[in-house]
């Protein structure tokens, strides 16, 4: 009776298991397409609104210029209208720099930390010079690795040197860093800039958030896509920062241990 009843239970047990996994594998292919359906229909709006987006602009800028007609009133009118098109359209771009981030489909390579920081040194220390910002890389000894796509690994690094040079004045200095803490490999970036207020630092990484003194050049996306990068790659990144200091994002990944 008990092997009867064991062998029954096995039974049970595979057909329960079949039944789940094809459960979760026609879950996985509905939210691929969904995925795909996405990713068609963002880039399809962003194409389209391209257009009436930048005529509006021509035609403000037409208006103004002319100046036939244009009283206190409606220039204050157009100002307005400007400022909304402006908006538009750097929401237009940051759609454009997603749609452009889910097109990297190749596969995570194994990559040296000490390599990633030579390429980020070799690809910003020129235009930090020109900026007159000094640029340093502290490159690690300790050979560590870790799993992922390198063009993601360039757009990351590319927003957060970029809003680090926009906020480093003049003398300023920005450094890029790796280093092993606890198993896991840690990478920063810290700069001697303008810093973030208080208040904001709650909300830098929500998308289309943009702080006071970035209202009219930023997009609300950089952040936001370095979060995203991040945390494909099961890592986690926090930000320290204080007005007139400066700010220094860390980042934390799990590396590859397979040397």
């Amino acid at each position: 009776m008990m092997v009867l009843r064991s062998r029954r239970i096995l039974r049970e047990n595979d057909v329960l298991t079949n039944h789940l996994e094809g459960q979760v594998k026609k879950r996985t292919e509905e939210v691929t397409q969904l995925l795909n359906e996405r990713k068609a229909f963002f880039s399809d709006m962003a194409h389209d609104l391209k257009a009436p987006v930048f005529a509006t602009q021509s035609f403000i800028n037409a208006i103004k210029r002319i100046g036939v007609g244009v009283d206190t009133e409606l220039r204050g009118y157009l100002d307005q209208a400007e400022a909304r098109q402006q908006e538009m359209a750097r929401r237009l771009q940051g759609l454009s720099a997603i749609n452009a981030l889910d097109r990297i489909e190749g596969e995570r390579i194994r990559m040296s930390i000490q390599e990633i920081l030579e390429e980020v040194y070799d690809t910003y220390c020129g235009e930090a010079e020109v900026r007159s910002v000094y640029f340093f890389a502290e490159i690690p000894e300790q050979k560590a690795f870790l799993m992922a796509q390198p063009e993601k690994m360039d757009i990351l690094f590319e927003n957060l040197i970029y809003n680090a040079l926009r906020a480093t004045p003049c003398g300023g200095s920005i450094t890029v860093s790796a280093w092993i803490e606890g198993g896991k490999i840690c990478m920063a970036v810290e700069d001697t800039g303008c810093g973030i207020p208080k208040e904001e630092l709650p909300n830098i990484f929500q998308r289309f958030y943009v702080g006071k003194d970035n209202r009219e050049t930023g997009t609300g996306l950089g952040l936001y896509i370095v979060y995203g990068i991040v945390g494909e790659l099961g890592g986690t990144i926090s930000v320290r920062s204080a007005v007139g200091k400066g700010t220094k994002f860390t980042m934390e990944f799990p590396q590859n241990v397979n040397i």
